[in-house]
């Protein structure tokens, strides 16, 4: 877990990067701090741990490099979210694996801040956070913030694996919080969009494979909708009809009222 001195880096992390400009490609290569023998010795006994799976072993060396050699190497981060993540796992007592998650995310963030590659390195905290929290109630609209946060940053190059797990996160503060139906579809719009922008992707570079599994993401998204949200003909004619008239070219738009149609009429077919 973290000590005090740790918390106190968080603080301090944006000040340092702001008198540092070559932080972040320091991430790239090894750059060993003033105390060159005593963070060798650290990167030995963390590692050693880790590689045994003594994670809780691993901590106090992890800790002294987060403090005294945040530059060192992109692998410090990628190490400490491992062995966060691990002991977040076998964490029984729900405070406890709260603080433990909470750390294993701050090795995500702090990567980020001396270390750049945004896109990357906050889909992967997504999904962490993502597995970890989902059926958490307290955590649902933290979780939601995490994930509008990732949309934004990456647009249409967020992960595959975050796609449904965005919705997900959509439909978990459905329940836990009341998400509105226009807040709902906010997030669809997105997630859709990024589904479809990656399917031409792949259709361009001939990756039938990978036109199925995001086919097969936008059913799973589109299902999730229909759990969420009424979608008959007032919510096509409120939602998706205006969007249509301004752009009656945008033909996913007209294939998605399609397909939410027909889904409606196939639901009117009275059955026996």
């Amino acid at each position: 877990m973290l000590t005090k001195k740790m918390k106190n880096l968080i603080l301090t992390t944006t000040a340092v990067l702001a008198s540092s400009v070559f932080a972040w490609s320091q991430c790239k290569e090894v750059v060993w701090p003033e105390n060159r023998a005593k963070a060798e010795e650290s990167v030995a006994i963390y590692g050693d741990a880790l590689t045994t799976k003594n994670y809780r072993g691993a901590t106090k060396a992890l800790q002294w490099m987060l403090v005294n050699a945040p530059n060192w190497n992109t692998k410090l981060y990628i190490d400490g979210a491992d062995i966060y993540d691990n002991l977040a796992s076998a964490e029984k007592d729900p405070a406890k694996k709260e603080i433990l998650i909470d750390s294993m995310l701050l090795m995500y963030e702090l990567r980020i801040k001396f270390c750049n590659d945004e896109i990357n390195v906050l889909n992967r905290e997504a999904f962490a956070a993502y597995k970890f929290r989902i059926n958490n109630k307290t955590k649902a609209e933290d979780l939601l913030t995490l994930f509008d946060r990732v949309s934004k940053v990456s647009g249409t190059q967020i992960f595959d694996s975050n796609l449904v797990a965005y919705m997900q996160v959509v439909r978990a503060n459905k329940v836990y919080n009341s998400l509105s139906d226009d807040k709902i579809l906010d997030r669809y719009d997105q997630i859709i969009s990024a589904i479809d922008s990656k399917i031409k992707k792949a259709q361009s570079e001939n990756k039938a494979q990978d036109v199925e599994k995001l086919k097969s993401y936008k059913t799973v998204v589109d299902d999730l909708l229909i759990g969420m949200v009424k979608v008959d003909c007032d919510f096509v004619k409120k939602n998706l009809e205006p969007k249509y008239r301004q752009n009656p070219n945008d033909m996913t738009l007209a294939k998605r009222i399609f397909s939410f149609m027909l889904q409606e009429s196939v639901r009117m077919i009275p059955y026996g």
